[in-house]
């Protein structure tokens, strides 16, 4: 295994501009771009010596895709709620029946 770690430290400064973590959208448009290249490059082969290279790169979309729809999820949460304590707070009125311009003819009263 040591000799493995060696190979990977000698040649990893020239792949990390190459395969990272995924951080930003630019990063991850630079991931996809890279996942097109691979594509177009290995083609159909199943043997390609790269399919691997395009299974972690795909890996690492999917994390950040994965990430964003977390965060873009949980941010429409604290809006919503943010939302409706604004709508439904104590300085709100109760509205009563009669207060109502009109009745909804199909709303029966649940």
């Amino acid at each position: 295994m040591a000799t493995e770690i060696q190979t990977a430290q000698d040649i990893w400064p020239e792949l990390a501009s190459i395969v990272f973590v995924p951080r930003t959208e630019n990063d991850y448009q630079r991931l996809s771009a890279l996942r097109d290249d691979l594509l177009t490059f290995i083609g159909e082969s199943e043997n390609h010596p790269l399919i691997s290279l395009m299974e972690v790169v795909e890996a690492l979309l999917e994390k950040y895709e994965s990430e964003q729809e977390s965060t873009e999820r949980e941010s429409w949460y604290r809006l919503s709620m943010q939302m409706l304590a604004r709508a439904y707070g104590e300085d709100e009125p109760e509205y009563t029946a009669d207060m109502l311009k009109w009745v909804n003819p199909d709303y029966e009263g649940k």
